[in-house]
């Protein structure tokens, strides 16, 4: 198994043990700035770059 997917188990188990405050503690920063970075690139191809190409064919 991949590396990524190793880590999202051990993160998720980490959450069930000790919520989100207990993620926080083990992973501090790095886990907002990862969840930050995946809000921000999905947003930005949901609601930037799909309708731009949908626009832009039409």
């Amino acid at each position: 198994m991949s590396s990524m997917v190793l880590k999202a188990r051990e993160f998720k188990q980490t959450v069930r043990e000790g919520g989100i405050r207990g993620a926080f503690r083990k992973y501090g920063w790095k886990m907002v700035v990862g969840i930050g970075a995946y809000y921000l690139v999905r947003d930005i191809t949901l609601y930037v770059l799909l309708p731009y190409f949908v626009l832009r064919n039409i």
